[in-house]
């Protein structure tokens, strides 16, 4: 069976971003079918779009398969969509891909019998097996259904040349309601080891892209007007000689008044202070590093492969060199005590950093962080609950240690909050030098969790601060 015309949906999301940005791996799907000449549409329910609205679609383009992502927060909700789109269109074959189904393989497909395939690691190739008719006991990667059993054909091989990959141009998207900042992954896969994050079960070989080939993306998003950019793979700066072969080629090309982003927390071990001055001298100025732990015992404990004078010296470099900078840490990992956690806050506040982050760390299966939890039966919630309603950004802890039970973690979080909000203050006081009570009423405003909000959710706010930062930042050449 063949597939000729694909609806790509991008499920509504209670998540940090929602709608800021348009979905880049459903992007990296949309190029593969375009380049295969396959019918395909896209429908983004973060833009406001209700069930009526995607049935509305769906009658309207008349796909025969529908192709969705699934994220783990509010999964089950994501299986109602699922079987409310089978139940009203019984003739439509429904394939899900994403980090939920990687994680979970075929018990998504046990969840959610409305779900016809489930594609595990990337997706391009596996979408196209799809299309083109090839037998779905053939295509490597897949979960489906046969005879009554959930069937998975095995792991399908990594791709190791991303350059054969043609990078999204989002031609079927509302590019005019997103921010307009181009989100580029520059490279795939983690090689570390940290035993908390689940990027390295979700792609866990390393694999980078060509400095040409990310810079004909960016000269291409260039021509087109754009000149915020932001590198949001975890490992940009894996390989230094990559990084400097980038700001030389946008150098090269001409590619100026830029304003570029690190903003997923990249490693402070692979940077240095040559390598920030370079990337500084072609646009760079956001720069967020994954710190993760405040001390050395509790980097070795996270399996973080750095130490705390590398994470120090690379904030240290970036504040004096002008970089806006941000602080991600996990919080609350086995053995961390609240002696711990203040390492980490006296490192937020001993530089001018723009923002800081303390994640309520979520276990996911598959990593070691989980499976230790589960052997020491240390869940405050099943993982089942928490994983469909619990955000990183809120304090509910979902297991406890002897370090810090329960009721020590929830006066933890709330203390970690006024840390962050003191960090903004102090950052919209810097801004604000010396225009005193303004200067003072004005970092107490937008430190306050409604603005914060506005800030993460709306895009109409978050395009008009990102005018004001980019105005601030970059000077027109002219």
């Amino acid at each position: 069976m063949s597939f000729g015309r694909v609806l790509l949906v991008n499920p509504p999301s209670g998540g940090e971003w929602r709608g800021i940005r348009p979905h880049i791996g459903l992007g990296y799907i949309a190029q593969a079918l375009a380049d295969a000449g396959v019918e395909h549409d896209v429908i983004d329910m973060n833009l406001g779009y209700k069930p009526r609205h995607l049935q509305s679609r769906i009658e309207a383009f008349r796909p025969d398969l529908v192709a969705t992502t699934l994220l783990t927060l509010e999964y089950r909700k994501q299986y109602e969509l699922l079987a409310r789109m089978k139940e009203e269109n019984p003739g439509v074959a429904l394939v899900v891909g994403g980090p939920h189904v990687t994680i979970m393989r075929d018990r998504v497909l046990k969840e959610c019998p409305a779900i016809d395939y489930g594609v595990v690691y990337e997706g391009e190739e596996a979408i196209l097996q799809l299309s083109n008719g090839t037998r779905v006991e053939d295509i490597a990667g897949l979960l489906h259904r046969a005879d009554g059993e959930i069937v998975y054909n095995g792991d399908r091989q990594l791709t190791k040349d991303l350059d054969r990959l043609s990078w999204p141009r989002y031609e079927k998207f509302e590019l005019d309601r997103y921010i307009p900042e181009a989100e580029i992954y520059s490279s795939r896969g983690c090689p570390h080891l940290c035993i908390f994050c689940p990027n390295r079960i979700i792609s866990p070989v390393f694999r980078a892209r060509s400095p040409e080939h990310v810079l004909d993306e960016m000269e291409y998003w260039y021509g087109r007007g754009y000149r915020q950019f932001n590198f949001d793979d975890d490992n940009f700066n894996l390989i230094k000689d990559r990084v400097y072969a980038i700001c030389d080629g946008i150098e090269r090309r001409g590619l100026k008044d830029l304003f570029l982003r690190c903003s997923n927390g990249i490693r402070a071990d692979r940077m240095d202070r040559d390598v920030l001055a370079r990337m500084r001298e072609v646009g760079f100025h956001y720069m967020a590093f994954g710190a993760d732990a405040g001390n050395n015992r509790m980097l070795e404990i996270v399996k973080k492969g750095e130490t705390i004078e590398q994470i120090e010296q690379a904030v240290k470099d970036a504040t004096e060199l002008g970089y806006e900078t941000k602080l991600l840490y996990v919080v609350g990992t086995p053995q961390e005590t609240w002696a711990d956690v203040e390492d980490k806050v006296r490192l937020a506040e001993r530089y001018p950093i723009q923002d800081v982050h303390f994640y309520n760390i979520i276990p996911y299966p598959g990593t070691e962080l989980y499976d230790w939890i589960e052997e020491n039966n240390l869940f405050l919630k099943p993982p089942e609950e928490y994983l469909n309603d619990v955000t990183c950004l809120e304090n509910t802890p979902v297991f406890e240690t002897p370090e810090l039970p329960k009721e020590e973690r929830l006066k933890l979080f709330a203390y970690l909050k006024e840390v962050q909000k003191r960090v903004h203050r102090r950052t919209v006081q810097r801004l604000l030098k010396g225009r005193g009570i303004v200067g003072s009423v004005a970092g107490r405003l937008i430190a306050s969790e409604p603005v914060e909000k506005l800030f993460y959710q709306s895009t109409y706010v978050r395009k008009a601060v990102d005018r004001i930062r980019y105005r601030r930042a970059v000077k027109p050449s002219g």
